[in-house]
């Protein structure tokens, strides 16, 4: 295996499109210019996120989409450098719409993180794992 994505259902490709896009992802250029869905690029690795319009992703599963069902399917983590980075992107998510429901704190004495969920409430962490700390456990 060469790479891997990760493929999300939307209710709206431009309003997912334009929140991504407030969060400094980088749009993937072979899907920049289409409008039927989304890519991004995350990471120094450039791992590939991918927004379906929910109709279109349940075609692809063997389950239809909990969009709006107050239901969590997974818990996307992205790995921050720094306790300010966690801090200041919690900001950036709340400015672009995004709900944060975990503000930035400490947990379990080497983890510094925060929650939030994108406007179709898939939900994300962004997290420090301070190595000092972890190695103390």
């Amino acid at each position: 295996m060469k790479s891997i994505w990760l493929n999300l259902p939307v209710k709206s490709i431009q309003k997912s499109r334009a929140f991504y896009n407030s969060l400094g992802f980088r749009e993937n250029p072979l899907h920049k210019e289409t409008t039927h869905l989304a890519s991004f690029l995350i990471g120094e690795h450039d791992f590939v996120l991918m927004l379906f319009p929910e109709e279109v992703f349940n075609n692809y599963t063997l389950y239809p989409s909990s969009i709006g069902q107050n239901k969590s399917e997974m818990l996307i983590n992205i790995d921050a450098q720094s306790r300010d980075e966690v801090t200041a992107f919690a900001e950036t998510v709340e400015k672009a719409g995004g709900k944060v429901y975990q503000k930035p704190q400490e947990v379990e004495g080497w983890m510094y993180l925060f929650s939030f969920s994108d406007p179709d409430n898939h939900c994300w962490n962004m997290l420090y794992m301070d190595p000092d700390k972890m190695k103390s456990l």
